[in-house]
């Protein structure tokens, strides 16, 4: 009696193993996908404060581009901006992109409050289409990607950081970038 109901268990088993091991290999799959479209700046829509569409395009390769991700609740995202605003000499080297899930209103509220609409070099977005996770391949706040002026990948950082950190690697960008012309 045990043993026919291992033979009818094992069919299962097996089955299940077969599911699991390819919802590991795909995931896998999507992952390095992901890494592989991030290494140059992927194609973007998202929307300004005064709902004009905002692409990679909107930022001339004068400058190396962060991208970063937030939300204006996070009190790890609240810590960054703080860290680029009090830093923003640190900062003017290169074109800053916050993007956020959250709707307009909060986003101005947020930018007024920490001054981001006073630093024309940063641009505050609100990722309304919900695309971020699905272009970026992350949705986790805060995260921050730096791009060199040819818009490849330089650094991604995941937590808060300080605007040191990231001006550090927006200058080695941004010098290599120049040297190797």
């Amino acid at each position: 009696m045990k043993r026919n109901i291992l033979l009818a268990l094992l069919p299962c088993v097996l089955v299940a193993i077969g599911v699991l091991g390819f919802k590991i290999y795909r995931g896998n799959a999507e992952k390095d996908a992901i890494a592989a479209r991030i290494q140059t700046l992927p194609d973007f829509r998202f929307f300004a404060l005064d709902g004009a569409a905002v692409g990679a395009n909107n930022f001339p390769p004068d400058k190396p581009l962060v991208v970063m991700h937030f939300l204006t609740d996070c009190h790890f995202c609240q810590g960054e901006t703080k860290e680029i605003t009090r830093n923003r000499d640190l900062m003017k080297s290169a074109h800053i992109l916050m993007v956020s899930m959250q709707g307009a209103e909060a986003l101005r509220r947020f930018s007024a409050e920490y001054g981001l609409d006073s630093i024309p070099t940063i641009t505050v977005t609100s990722d309304s289409l919900r695309m971020f996770g699905n272009t970026f391949g992350t949705i986790n706040a805060p995260v921050t990607f730096i791009y060199d002026r040819n818009r490849r990948l330089v650094k991604q950082f995941t937590g808060e950081t300080s605007a040191k950190a990231i001006a550090n690697v927006i200058h080695d960008a941004d010098h290599a970038v120049v040297g190797a012309k």
